[in-house]
């Protein structure tokens, strides 16, 4: 027996400002491994600062800290011994390390851009801004034997000490509501300091804070770039000494004219070098800064250009073979004077030229001294799989590699099956994932970059089988808390942006609503986007974090169930009971329901009356579940109770009146997934979502809140052939028709094909419709579990002729979980401290940890 991957809070070796959470993962050899004990230990330099003793408990993650208060800045060791039911003993030690445990810990003061920057440029949102550097010069006379510098700024930063980079972290701070909740950044700069002089300089560009686009709604807003840090010396003498921004910084001007997330990044290398100018200091507080808990935005991969060619049109376009979300490092050799444009794009039009789909242009540009450079924008990211360039004649097809940006996330699993055309779906998949998990859960890297609470509500699931979402997960959970209103009211996007606190504002008083409402299966991303957390990995620590906000959420929709009437005709007495007034996106997205009516939301109003019921319903019976976890079962009975209601009036005011379009494949969908069907309709509404199907030449028509649940429904039905004609089918709309239309991603509608005649905005890279994925991998590869976290594992392949091989791989919070299969044989493994039922050829098997072959 062996021990690894010893976590705190779900990090490797983290810098924290909360108290932590253990958890490790167990390996052996031998099969039915099971913990029966551990014991945890946490030392500082001197002393032991907790000894849980030896608990009797199989628990091996998330286990709380229960010793003395933490210091601040100190480096903790922790060790856990584990005894197994082979009497063998394992023991494994590692560390973590506390940043600011109290807001008194920082001496450091916001100091700001003395000057007004000038407008560079302008596009459809507004300006945008030259970057600006602060510079801090700090002697030295002694021998450093550890230096740590934290920082934030107002804008997005890099940090250089003497010229260096103590990291590959991009998009510092990371994204938040920047008034509420602000990160921090610790970095280890022992190596780069020298006992002289040594020069600290921190590059500021616009960032999310400073976008005309994605600015967040902010109650105080700050109107130029600022920066604060502070710097802990250790000695080899042993002494300490702190520095921090205190006001003797300059600040100035460099060589980017202007950095924008949507518009793109401009550097002039002609420009003079300006005049350093003394900074001005500003008493902004420490409330709302925390140290970052996610691990950040980094260069993930490096794609070299795979062609450079001339378009029909005579236009130069690099190719790089895969749509992504980043930039390029591109090797610039031209005349001093000389400007380069680098304009970067998802897709070629019908003739194979260029063509923009976005709001923004997307373009990086480049003015160049005389001097060979390695050119890459510092301060913003693009969707792209094409650049087209212009002023470089002599371009090479090798001076371009696209860089791959993400924020750093451990793999959680692997697909592969004897179908190219479904592995190259998962392969869209797991791109979408890398592009739009940028600092928070986007829906695009191009049009958008917004953190979309629907898009997540739907792929939850599906991001944790591919990735170890939970510390990126509760950070942006975080960030919705934090933009929840006092009613409880939870936004659309967040951050919630300016831009779209606008839009919003407008179209709910086109509803009739005076004030900002929720917005059914996006603000419920509060309910469930945490509770699909705690079935995946067991922690109910993201139910008790987010409880409150989840009891807010709940009781708005109740408030305005109660309070607000309906204009459906339903009957007053279920009317009173549902949650069927506002706006609400509905079944967005519907194939068959495009927008050909002039107005935007016609679908929204088709679908509204239903889907808000039926969501608001839903988030009843989750908290209901909820509650009863937290073991709060009061309120549990209560929600219980409305649920209840709720599906009474659901049903005798929808359901038995017949509400329900008989042309919305989703309609249909939902009320059974949602277990909304009497007894006595079932048959009928299935007999009308079959028809509905092979009226629709099998393939799927349901929107962004029925697709998740289309092929588990047909499942339930018995009719799991005809899920699996979905699943193949290559007509639009279908997955697979994406594919073999040479998708590298997924697409946001299934008719994004046609942007390429009608220049139409749309986006080749949306995670939305890869949630699919949840359902190939319980389903077709056959990894499920009937308890929270996996302890108990369900494997049970559903066998299709079209396959001949399956494999599988999902890294639970005990270990990986692998299923391979063909035909005739099954091989799995079941990782320690787990078990499973499996399911074979009639057979029904009951397994503990270790290798098997059926």
């Amino acid at each position: 027996m062996k021990l690894h991957e010893l976590k705190v809070l779900h990090r490797n070796q983290p810098v924290i400002d909360e108290m932590p959470e253990f958890s490790w993962k167990i390996e052996s050899d031998a099969q039915n491994e099971l913990q029966e004990k551990y014991q945890i230990i946490v030392k500082d330099a001197q002393k032991t600062v907790w000894d849980s003793g030896i608990v009797v408990s199989p628990k091996q993650n998330f286990i709380k800290y229960q010793g003395d208060m933490l210091a601040s800045c100190v480096d903790y060791t922790w060790s856990v011994k584990v005894w197994d039911n082979h009497g063998d003993m394992a023991e494994k030690t590692s560390a973590f390390t506390t940043a600011f445990l109290d807001k008194k810990d920082w001496k450091a003061c916001w100091v700001e851009c003395p000057f007004t920057r000038k407008a560079a440029n302008e596009y459809k949102f507004g300006a945008t801004y030259p970057a600006v550097m602060f510079t801090r010069k700090i002697s030295l006379n002694r021998k450093v034997k550890k230096a740590v510098l934290y920082a934030s700024a107002h804008g997005v930063y890099r940090l250089y000490v003497n010229g260096k980079r103590p990291d590959n972290r991009e998009m510092a701070p990371e994204f938040t509501p920047y008034d509420r909740l602000m990160y921090y950044q610790t970095y280890d700069v022992t190596e780069l300091l020298q006992d002289a002089e040594n020069i600290l300089e921190m590059y500021v560009g616009d960032g999310w804070y400073f976008s005309a686009q994605a600015r967040p709604v902010m109650k105080e807003h700050h109107e130029e770039p600022s920066v604060i840090y502070q710097m802990r010396v250790e000695y080899e003498d042993e002494s300490r000494e702190w520095f921090f921004s205190d006001g003797s910084e300059t600040c100035r001007t460099d060589y980017i004219v202007y950095s924008d997330l949507y518009q793109g990044e401009k550097q002039d290398f002609t420009l003079e070098k300006q005049e350093e100018q003394p900074v001005n200091i500003k008493d902004y507080g420490y409330e709302f800064l925390r140290t970052q808990p996610l691990d950040p935005v980094i260069p993930y991969r490096l794609i070299p250009a795979i062609d450079l060619m001339v378009t029909p049109a005579g236009e130069m376009v690099v190719d790089f073979g895969q749509v992504m979300a980043g930039r390029a490092r591109i090797h610039v050799d031209v005349p001093q004077g000389q400007q380069v444009v680098f304009e970067y794009f998802e897709t070629l039009d019908e003739n194979e030229n260029y063509i923009n789909t976005m709001f923004a242009p997307q373009k990086d540009t480049v003015v160049s001294d005389g001097r060979p450079i390695e050119h890459e924008a510092l301060f913003t990211f693009h969707g792209f799989r094409y650049i087209r360039v212009t002023g470089m004649p002599d371009a090479r097809k090798e001076d371009f590699t696209a860089v791959l940006l993400t924020s750093q996330k451990e793999n959680a699993g692997d697909f592969v099956c004897s179908d190219e055309r479904l592995n190259r779906l998962y392969q869209n998949i797991r791109w979408s994932q890398y592009s739009n998990m940028m600092s928070v859960p986007t829906d695009c890297p191009s049009r958008e970059k917004a953190g979309w609470t629907g898009d997540i509500l739907i792929y939850a699931r599906t991001a944790m089988l591919n990735e170890q979402m939970t510390p990126f997960l509760k950070s942006w959970l975080h960030s919705v808390r934090m933009d929840q209103t006092a009613d409880g009211t939870v936004m659309i996007v967040s951050p919630y942006m300016q831009l779209y606190d606008g839009m919003l504002r407008n179209v709910c008083q086109t509803f009739g609503d005076a004030d900002i409402t929720g917005v059914a299966g996006w603000s419920d991303a509060i309910v469930w986007v945490p509770y699909d957390m705690y079935q995946m990995t067991g922690d109910t620590s993201v139910l008790t974090e987010n409880y409150d906000a989840m009891k807010k959420w709940a009781d708005n929709i109740i408030r305005t169930a109660s309070q607000k009437e309906g204009t459906w005709g339903i009957p007053k007495e279920y009317d009173e009971k549902i949650w069927d007034t506002g706006f609400h996106f509905g079944e967005w997205l519907v194939p068959s329901r495009p927008n050909t009516t002039g107005d935007p939301y016609g679908m929204c109003k088709e679908s509204a009356f239903y889907i808000a019921p039926f969501f608001g319903y839903m988030t009843m019976v989750k908290m209901r579940e909820i509650c009863h976890i937290l073991e709060d079962e009061e309120m549990s009975s209560y929600y219980g109770g409305i649920a209840a209601k709720m599906k009474q009036a659901i049903v005798g005011g929808i359901i038995r009146r017949d509400m329900l379009p008989d042309y919305l494949m989703g309609a249909y969908v939902l009320a059974f997934a949602f277990d909304l069907v009497p007894d006595d309709l079932k048959e009928a509404y299935k007999e009308k979502l079959i028809s509905l199907v092979k009226k629709n030449g099998n393939c799927l028509d349901t929107g962004f809140l029925a697709t998740p649940y289309l092929m588990d429904v047909l499942c339930q039905l018995r009719e799991e052939k005809l899920a699996y004609e979905i699943l193949w089918q290559d007509k639009r709309p279908s997955w697979l028709y994406e594919v073999d239309h040479g998708a590298t991603t997924i697409w946001e509608g299934w008719d994004a094909d046609d942007a390429k005649h009608t220049g139409a905005y749309i986006s080749y890279n949306h995670y939305a419709f890869g949630c699919v994925y949840d359902w190939i991998c319980r389903y077709v590869a056959g990894i499920d579990t009937d308890t929270p976290g996996y302890s108990h594992i369900i494997i049970r392949p559903n066998m299709d002729d079209r396959l001949t091989q399956c494999k599988c791989i999902y890294v639970s919070e005990a270990g990986p979980i692998t299923v391979e299969w063909t035909q005739d044989v099954l091989d799995v493994q079941i990782p320690c401290n787990a078990s499973a039922t499996v399911y074979w050829k009639g057979q029904i098997k009951n397994i503990g940890s270790g290798k098997y072959r059926f």
